[in-house]
């Protein structure tokens, strides 16, 4: 079809939500459909008289009649006659509808002594000619215009009884049952107002979706207010709340311009807890969504209520009063949100509910989540198209068998993805996100909640306690290095919102991960019950040996440590794990356990962000840097006693090579903050995904000198995938069966000559490069990795 969306655009220029509602659907008709559609707007005023009825004509007087549907959504599009013509009511003019009784004013206008008023209201009175064609109408209002000057002007008053006749009359002409083929309006609270639709007629309800991108969730940071700052947001109300709690945690960020901004702001005074924030663009409202603790919307009687949508895809719960209108179709008191009376005590209440309870504000903004996720574009377009008929748009089946819920503990976030446990938990299990309903639950120590939903991959991390990181904090001073881990199993019970939230999840989950072995304690009371698998990052008993001092509270720790893991390898269904040697020492380290139940999961890489720089681009790449004389060689890790232990052998050997730039990347860097390096070794630091990349461009070698570890290095298969030929220990290279095609294996008193010789010999850093790539592409890729998982899973 050919398809006309109808709008008023309003002078003076704004963008409300009817504007972004008819953009929106006109992107979305053409993105997702066969349709073509062209959207067409004209300039309305509607601060008067007179202008109000001039835009009703200019309408009237629109022909578009060579299209095959027309949508309106509101006053005074609606004016446009065609023989397809779809309503999807936002509301009338309320000012002379729903809310005109405010004026106190007379509703009907009564006959006068003048001829030609009473003319105007005799005919707009008689329901005959809402069936007829109105040009005589206008052609009475417009010698009225030109006659004006003989009445009183009490008679054009705006708002007024007369304008409120003419403007009922033309609506109801507008949208008469002999005109429109089809009646829907965006909310039940829009449909249920008097005088909004012709009586008896069908009104299906047909939600609008947002078109607002990036809304995800985050942390649970503070209230917000998102909106126009004008008297019927009633933001007054909230600002008075805000004074009234008296919480010193509780903030408000305040999001938006409008007439009443200095009046607020004269309200909240030196309140230090009201923040306004001005106009926010798209990117930075989403980002504002992300970290909200709540969100805050309570207009009076609103049409519809974008903000809770948006605050709801967010997983945010909402706060409104009860006699918000549209918001409150999605808003259930202590399900969805939270519901207050319209007076700042009853909002200051509910406020103070949610500051020291953030685990109620997360379900309440899952639940939140649930009623809203299938308030979507294509379905929205679906039902207003009613493409049951027209079979024209492009909609992806849904899928009618529920997905198993998989729920993975860590000790640490996976976001940002940085180090080489966070990239193994993200991308081995978010490539199964399709098939199962991801969800992790980690610790961290940011002092904030946060929940990321990266496409139906879910992360919720919970913060430590000050009195978790207390014990934490003790037992480091008495050890003397971080044991964040090995110590979690006797103290995450002082953090009870993170047991509490994790057994919700794994109460209802179907297949339970411990990533490490250090939180599968919390996973254990389901062994035999559910599908438990321990997913081994390295054989941690011996990697910890090799780290914790010789004291007593190490001994103790480390003993502890022996009998977590032989619980987790003997308990759980499956022990996955990064290598062979992996599982040699598994079955070395704890007697008797079956051979079968190791499944080989290897440590690999994102093809999708680790991108192949070929030779010729890394030599186009040198001379648009200027680098084209630089000899660089490149080695990252986190900060992990092997990874600092490479570090040191790094600092001896720079030296010896002063023709060499080397780059150190990763976590260790901090670990050597004081140290003055040698003048051509360079610490970066923690870097972005883009720098990370720059740097392997321009690097000619990576080197990865270890001399200990378990499981795999992360790194190796990053280097590779990144075209930057690689020289290895063995203990470096394990777990990937290299032969000697893809990268020098040598000892570490080797390092020098082979650094040297392969920086000498383009050919052959160029056939390591290639033959490595493909390798890696080949065999080490996380998409084929997690097929191997999916299979193990299903």
């Amino acid at each position: 079809m050919n398809i006309a969306i109808i709008s008023p655009s309003p002078k003076p220029f704004a963008v409300g939500g009817i504007e972004k509602l008819m953009l929106g659907l006109y992107y979305n008709i053409d993105k997702m459909t066969d349709h073509k559609v062209e959207l067409f707007k004209i300039p309305t005023e509607e601060n008067g008289f007179w202008p109000l009825i001039n835009s009703y004509k200019a309408f009237y007087k629109l022909d578009l009649s060579h299209f095959d549907m027309v949508i309106s959504c509101k006053y005074p599009a609606w004016m446009i006659n065609h023989h397809n013509h779809i309503i999807y009511m936002a509301h009338h003019l309320r000012g002379l509808f729903d809310t005109y009784h405010f004026m106190n004013i007379p509703e009907t206008m009564s006959k006068t002594k003048y001829v030609q008023i009473n003319q105007i209201i005799d005919y707009a009175s008689n329901k005959a000619n809402l069936n007829s064609n109105i040009d005589s109408f206008f052609d009475m209002l417009d010698q009225l215009y030109k006659d004006k000057e003989s009445y009183p002007e009490t008679m054009f008053s705006f708002p007024g009884p007369f304008i409120r006749t003419i403007i009922h009359f033309l609506d109801k002409w507008a949208i008469h049952p002999a005109r429109i083929k089809r009646y829907t309006s965006i909310s039940n609270t829009v449909k249920n107002r008097k005088d909004y639709f012709p009586r008896a007629v069908n009104v299906e309800v047909i939600y609008p979706p947002t078109s607002l991108e990036g809304l995800e969730s985050g942390a649970y940071e503070y209230f917000l207010i998102v909106g126009r700052l004008d008297g019927a947001k009633r933001v007054e109300l909230i600002v008075k709340a805000m004074k009234l709690v008296e919480n010193p945690k509780a903030q408000l960020l305040i999001a938006g311009t409008g007439p009443d901004e200095s009046r607020l702001k004269e309200l909240a005074g030196d309140a230090r807890n009201i923040k306004f924030l001005g106009y926010i663009n798209n990117e930075s409202l989403s980002a504002l969504y992300k970290n909200a603790l709540a969100v805050i919307y309570i207009p009076y009687d609103e049409d519809y209520g974008l903000a809770t949508i948006e605050a709801m895809h967010c997983k945010k719960p909402v706060i409104t009063c009860f006699d918000s209108g549209g918001t409150t179709e999605f808003v259930k008191h202590e399900i969805t949100g939270l519901v207050a009376e319209s007076n700042p005590e009853s909002l200051s209440l509910q406020l103070e509910r949610l500051i020291d309870n953030i685990p109620f504000a997360m379900e309440l903004g899952q639940q939140g989540f649930e009623t809203v996720k299938a308030i979507t574009w294509s379905n929205m377009i679906n039902s207003l198209l009613n493409t049951s008929k027209t079979a024209a748009v492009k909609l992806s089946p849904l899928s009618t068998t529920p997905k198993q819920k998989m729920v993975i503990l860590s000790t640490y976030p996976v976001f940002p993805k940085q180090h080489g446990g966070q990239l193994r938990i993200y991308n081995l299990y978010y490539n199964l996100k399709d098939e199962f309903e991801v969800t992790i639950v980690s610790f961290n120590d940011k002092g904030q909640y946060y929940r990321l939903d990266k496409e139906g991959f879910i992360e919720i991390s919970i913060p430590k306690t000050q009195k978790h990181q207390d014990h934490e904090w003790e037992i480091e001073r008495e050890v003397g290095i971080p044991i964040t881990d090995i110590a979690m199993e006797k103290l995450s019970r002082y953090t009870p919102e993170y047991h509490e939230i994790t057994k919700k999840y794994l109460d209802e989950g179907d297949i339970l991960i411990a990533s490490h072995p250090y939180l599968f304690h919390l996973i254990e009371p389901y062994c035999g019950v559910k599908k438990v698998f321990y997913d081994a990052h390295n054989v941690e008993y011996e990697l910890k040996k090799n780290m914790l001092p010789d004291r007593k509270r190490a001994k103790n720790l480390l003993k502890d440590l022996y009998d977590l893991e032989q619980r987790a390898t003997s308990l759980s269904d499956y022990v996955l794990a990064c290598s062979k040697e992996d599982i040699a020492k598994f079955k070395e380290v704890y007697k008797e356990i079956e051979e079968d139940k190791f499944i080989l999961i290897p440590n690999g890489v994102d093809l999708t962000t680790n991108k192949y720089t070929s030779p010729e681009d890394k030599k186009n790449q040198k001379e648009k840097l200027g680098l084209v004389d630089e000899k660089i060689v490149v080695f990252i890790g986190s900060w992990h006693k092997p990874n600092l232990e490479a570090v040191e052998h790094i600092l001896e050997l720079a030296p010896k090579l002063p023709e060499y730039h080397f780059i150190i990347m990763g976590g260790q860097c901090e670990a050597f903050k004081e140290v003055v390096p040698p003048n051509n070794v360079a610490f970066a630091g923690v870097v972005s995904e883009e720098i990370k990349s720059l740097i392997y461009s321009v690097a000619d070698v990576a080197i990865n000198p270890m001399v200990n570890g378990s499981g795999t290095n992360l790194k190796i298969a990053e280097y590779m995938a990144n075209g930057v030929p690689v020289i290895s220990t063995e203990v470096g290279a394990r777990g990937y069966n290299f032969d000697e095609s893809c990268l020098v294996i040598t000892d570490l008193s080797e390092f020098f000559d082979d650094i040297k010789s392969l920086m000498n010999n383009d050919n052959k850093r160029n056939i390591y490069s290639e033959k490595a790539y493909n390798y890696i592409k080949m065999n080490y890729a996380w998409t084929m990795i997690s097929k191997k998982l999916k299979n193990v899973l299903m």
